[in-house]
């Protein structure tokens, strides 16, 4: 039982599944259990250091310095800035940028793809067990089975809404699993269409509408299926029809849900070209005081510490929720090095693995949307866990020679000398 338990596919499998973080506390405390991402976060660091002191040649690798980039220097200099110029002190810093040591998961990521030696269809199953298990707690907490946590922060709808938010209901559980599933599935779908993915794509589509809520992601998915299509628009046409028929059935046994969201929609669409808002305001404040600043990086205060944010600007004020400008508030002009920094090398790295299945292809096309949507999107200092699980696979993946449909049951083949970051023998 141990054994089995402590096999190195199990571990690999448990460890992509729970970093979905379908159990971790949401970002507006509304779902999830408090303190279980920041244990699984001390596990990964601990991995990652323990891992780092068994390699033979860490540093020989360009992949492991674009990690510790991110994920190490990123967090440290915003908490000198931050110590700096508001005397925060350095432990409340980077307990503010803890999200960013998640870009360590790579390395115990990569020892156990090392190990377990998947194929990158069993990856690809990995990611479908984590993005369901997202999907199902989410539903739980949208039908009220499972009850929502008493404190609530970071409620930017309420704000700006009232007491009658336009999206109720909204539980922020796994929206990056769920997206790079989606994507995964169209890329399965353009080469045959079967029922299960149709369905699956069905189910998660019904997820972003009614639990996650996200009116960018949704853009993102119509963009991604547009482009994954792009040579195969008969494909895209046929599930549009069959999503109309499906609709259209439904529509006539139970019409007032589908009025109900459709009404929902048309508010979301006025709501979003109307000007102003909590974002608004936050954009003004950046540019005004890192302009006051000589555009030095003023960090990020941690609201353990003073009330944070809130004792300077207001209780929503969040650096979270304006993607490019919350990282120039952090590192002023720096900004640009870490953006190239980010983009380039993960594209560098993902180059390193040519024969691309669903989920590596879905990896890069997800990083794609991220630099069109690098204005607001909150991926470089948020979604450390999945570009370091994607790295991992484009490290990985290149340096192993296997198709990406290779069988599950055979060996695969090894390049002569070392795999990656060599691990000592005897380990």
């Amino acid at each position: 039982m141990l054994q089995a338990l402590f096999n190195p596919r199990t571990l690999l499998c448990l460890l992509v599944v729970v970093n979905s973080g379908f159990v971790f506390l949401t970002d507006n405390k509304l779902a999830g259990l408090p303190y279980l991402r920041e244990l699984y976060l001390a596990g990964v660091v601990g991995a990652a250091v323990l891992l780092l002191a068994m390699w033979q040649r860490p540093w020989q690798s360009r992949a492991s310095m674009w990690i510790l980039f991110m994920g190490v220097a990123l967090p440290v200099m915003s908490a000198l800035f931050s110590w700096y110029h508001f005397e925060q002190p350095l432990f409340y810093g980077l307990l503010e940028e803890r999200r960013n040591f998640l870009y360590l998961l790579f390395f115990p990521a990569l020892y156990l793809m090392l190990k377990a030696q998947p194929t990158q269809e069993q990856l690809e199953r990995y990611f479908l067990i984590g993005g369901l298990a997202c999907v199902a707690v989410g539903f739980l907490y949208y039908f009220k089975i499972v009850p929502e946590n008493a404190a609530v922060a970071f409620n930017v709808d309420e704000k700006d809404y009232g007491l009658n938010p336009l999206r109720p209901d909204r539980f922020s559980i796994g929206g990056s699993y769920v997206s790079l599933c989606a994507m995964m599935l169209m890329y399965r779908l353009r080469r045959r269409i079967e029922l299960v993915p149709v369905l699956l794509l069905g189910l998660f589509a019904a997820y972003l509408w009614l639990v996650l809520q996200t009116r960018n992601t949704m853009l993102v998915w119509t963009l991604a299926a547009l482009w994954i299509f792009r040579a195969h628009l008969h494909v895209l046409v046929k599930l549009g029809l069959a999503m109309i028929v499906v609709g259209g059935i439904a529509y006539m046994v139970m019409p007032a849900p589908f009025e109900a969201q459709y009404e929902r929609l048309m508010a979301l669409v006025q709501e979003a070209t109307e000007p102003g808002g909590v974002r608004a305001d936050t954009t003004a404040i950046i540019l005004r005081d890192t302009a006051a600043n000589w555009y030095v990086g003023m960090g990020a205060l941690s609201l353990q510490w003073q009330g944070g944010f809130s004792r300077l600007y207001s209780s929503y004020f969040y650096l979270s929720d304006v993607g490019l400008l919350g990282v120039l508030y952090r590192y002023g002009f720096i900004m640009p090095l870490i953006i190239l920094v980010y983009f380039v090398g993960f594209w560098r790295i993902s180059r390193q693995c040519r024969n691309k299945g669903d989920l590596l292809a879905a990896f890069v096309l997800d990083m794609c949307f991220n630099l069109i949507n690098l204005f607001l999107s909150p991926a470089m200092m948020y979604d450390g866990n999945i570009a370091a699980l994607a790295v991992a696979a484009f490290v990985y993946y290149g340096q192993v020679r296997v198709p990406a449909s290779q069988p599950a049951d055979r060996p695969l083949e090894r390049p002569a000398g070392p795999v990656g970051l060599p691990i000592r023998s005897g380990r």
